[in-house]
Parts: structure tokens; sequence; C-alpha cells
């Protein structure tokens, strides 16, 4: 019996030890990433430069989060806690990929939740819309991934939202001199994209199944794409490009134009015919995995105000700012100048520490949509 007991514990203590060792020993991956990212050369080498320069930044301060978020595993939960669901080679291509320490971004990878920050934002619609927020480390990772990976993807012409020196003012010029605009929206656009849609972009990519788990898993929330994260608006256009492609089709087929900005798809011509197009599209939408938010969609005519992604189209020559923003604006610039802003604020109820650079934003967006405008060009020669 005590034979029997003696071997038990020997065995006991075998396994504990290798358990001790195996969690953090060196491995035989090739670390060489030339093989697996297929477009990492064509992201900004000037970005490139300031990340090596700015290495030893990050690294202090992902040890100071770690120690709070993400402490390092003691020996007893190196033994005892469960594996991670990632080729272990896999994860030490990537923390060498995203330069990120190898324990560290193991830490993430068990819970990424707990580096995530959630608020919410008012919606012009009603009610709120939930915003996810990444702390410093996984933000850089995710930073990381956009420049190096997503940024250089190819997405369909007619997405139109999340793209370098393309705005609001683009989408809306290619719906401008048609009699009719059919406007539908998606609900909950990138809640709608799954964990598993995400891995499988990384894989069409070009990246290998084990490393495309660990890429999609520091993109994913709650195993869907969360607001707020920077890769969730890239990979939302990546993937919805085959039903950007459908769409287009029909649009083209009907002599239509179509645009999409992130969850508005827009569709104008001379003549639509508004149920027959508005079911194909709800058929596509189906078939993509989205759903439709019926009481968005907007049949615009001849005679109703076209307004597209804030900016309105209705006289079919030119864009100009919807009537009622330009009061609004007017009416805040007036009161600011004539009482001062502190005054204004106390006045209109606000306590926005931003309220300034948000007004100066929608005058700025006022002068990109209408450059000749003499009202908002004669506010920049104002001393």
């Amino acid at each position: 019996m005590n034979i029997i007991l003696i071997i038990l514990i020997i065995a006991l203590g075998l396994w504990l030890l290798y358990k001790l060792f195996s969690s953090g020993g060196k491995d035989d991956y090739n670390r060489n990433t030339s093989g697996y990212n297929r477009n990492a050369d064509s992201y900004d080498k000037r970005e490139e430069k300031k990340e090596n320069h700015r290495k030893s930044i990050f690294s202090i301060l992902q040890r100071q989060e770690t120690k709070t978020k993400a402490k390092r595993q003691s020996i007893f939960a190196r033994i005892f806690s469960a594996p991670l669901p990632f080729d272990d080679g896999a994860i030490t291509w990537c923390a060498n990929f995203l330069i990120v320490e190898k324990n560290i971004l193991i830490s993430i990878l068990r819970d990424t939740s707990v580096h995530y920050t959630h608020f919410k934002l008012g919606k012009k619609s009603g009610g709120y819309r939930t915003i996810s927020a990444p702390d410093a480390i996984l933000l850089n990772i995710q930073k990381i991934i956009y420049k190096r990976i997503l940024l250089s993807v190819n997405v369909h012409p007619a997405s139109m939202g999340f793209r370098p020196n393309i705005s609001v003012a683009h989408n809306a010029k290619v719906h401008l001199g048609y009699k009719q605009i059919l406007k539908v929206d998606i609900a909950d656009f990138f809640g709608s994209i799954k964990k598993y849609r995400i891995i499988k972009a990384f894989e069409k990519i070009g990246y290998p199944a084990n490393i495309s788990q660990v890429l999609g898993e520091l993109c994913i929330l709650d195993g869907k794409l969360p607001q707020g994260a920077a890769t969730s608006p890239a990979l939302s256009n990546i993937i919805a490009y085959d039903m950007d492609i459908k769409l287009d089709s029909i649009a083209k087929k009907s002599n239509l134009a179509y645009t999409r900005y992130a969850d508005d798809l827009t569709f104008s011509g001379d003549n639509i015919s508004f149920e027959l197009v508005l079911s194909e599209i709800d058929n596509i939408i189906r078939e993509e995995k989205f759903v439709i938010q019926r009481k968005k969609t907007r049949f615009l005519t001849e005679k109703k105000r076209k307004i597209v992604t804030g900016i309105s189209v209705s006289s079919g020559e030119k864009m100009t700012i919807p009537k009622a923003k330009k009061r609004e604006i007017r009416k805040n610039v007036h009161y600011i100048l004539t009482k001062g802003l502190a005054e204004h604020q106390r006045f209109v109820g606000s306590t926005d520490p931003s309220y300034m650079k948000r007004l100066m934003g929608y005058l700025n967006f006022w002068l990109m949509v209408e450059p000749d405008n003499e009202y908002v060009v004669s506010l920049y020669f104002i001393k």
C-alpha cells in the first residue's frame, strides 16, 4: 500500500513539474513573419519606424497595465489554469508580429473582455449605442493589425465608410441628380458579424487557420465585432464585400446607383420599382446574415427632401447642408460671438467641455460640403 502511495506521489510531482515548465518553456516555432503576412509590405513604412521607436514605451505601458488587469501567472495558475484553445506556435508568431510580449498576449487571449470599457452614446433616432473601447494595450495591438493587415485589403468601390480620404460627401455625391432615392439600414451591423466570419476573413487574406484564430480573437468581444475596436470598421467592409457585389449587381440591373456607408445603404435612380427592388435587397441581406431595420427604410420620391449621410442632394445640382442644420449652427455661432462661450453654454444647459470643438467640426463639415458658401467662409476671417 505504501509503495502504491509513493508511486502516486512521484507521478503527481512529475506531472506538476511538466505543467510548470511546459507552460513557459522555449518553443521551436519559426518566428519568420514573411511567410505568413501577405500584406505586410504595403503598409506605411514610416508607421513601422514609429512603432519600433515606440516599442520600449509600449512595453512599459504593457507591464503597468498587466500588473492590474493581467498579472503574470503564478506557479499555481500555470499548473491549474485551463489551456488556451490556440496553437502555441501561432501565439508566438503573433506576439512577434504584433510587437507584444508573449505572456502579455496570452493573458489578453484568456479574457479579452477585461480589456474593454463601455459607454453609451445617444442616437439621433432615439435610444443609445453602446461603444466598447479597448484599453491601451489591446488598442495598440488592434492598430497594428489594421495597419499591417487590414488597410491594404481591397474593399468594394461602393463601400464608402471607414476608408482613407473618403468621406460622407463622396457617398452623397454619387446620388446627386437622381429623382428617387431608396435608403435601407442594417440592424446591429457590427454585432451581426460573428467570430467565425472574422476568422474566415483573415484566412481569405492569406493567413493560416491557427494564426487567423488568434488574430480573430483579438478583434472580437463576446463572440462578435465590437463598436469601438480599431479593427472593426475595416473588418466590416472586408466581410461585407460579397454583399456589396450582389447589391451592386441588383442596382446595375435596375439602372440604379448604389453605395454603402457602414450600415446605411443608398440606391438612387429615376424610376425605382420600390417593392421589387426592396424585396431583392432584403433577400441578399438575409443571405449575408444581416437584417434590414424596417423602421428606417425610406423611399424618397421627386418631391421629397433627399438627405444622404447628413447631406442634402435635393437640388439635384449641388450638395448642401440641410437648412435646419444651417439654422442651428448660425444660431450657436451668433450667441457665442455676442454672449461668449461660457454664457451660451449656461443658456443652453451644456456642460460639454468639447462644445467649441464640436461646433468647429460642424463648420468644417459645412465648408467641405459647400466650399463657396459666403457665410461659413467669412467666419474663417474673423479675428
